[in-house]
């Protein structure tokens, strides 16, 4: 497990995903475990990202287990980006762990 300032600072200098500036995305982002969010907005403006960085806070910052999270979207498209997503950006994440330790 890492602190959520030390997610934060990998997220916004390895994976260059600006979420320090962005309040109402890092506000999301940073959410107690037992908040639910229910996420509106355009095309465009940051809806997967703070998905999957939610996700991946859940497991490296939270200590949830993967399996225990339930991601839903409306197309197989947009379930095969988040999936990417997080598997590469955990994988990204997971290695600068490694890194400092």
């Amino acid at each position: 497990m890492i602190t959520y300032s030390q997610f934060e600072n990998i997220v916004v200098n390895k994976l260059n995903r600006d979420i320090s500036t962005n309040k109402d995305q890092n506000k999301a982002i940073s959410s107690n475990v037992d908040q639910s969010l229910f996420i509106v907005a355009g095309p465009g403006s940051g809806k997967t990202t703070v998905m999957v960085l939610k996700i991946l806070k859940f497991i490296f910052v939270d200590d949830i287990n993967p399996n225990e999270i339930i991601a839903t979207t409306f197309t197989r498209k947009a379930a095969n980006e988040l999936n990417s997503r997080i598997l590469g950006w955990g994988d990204e994440i997971k290695k600068n762990i490694f890194i400092k330790e």
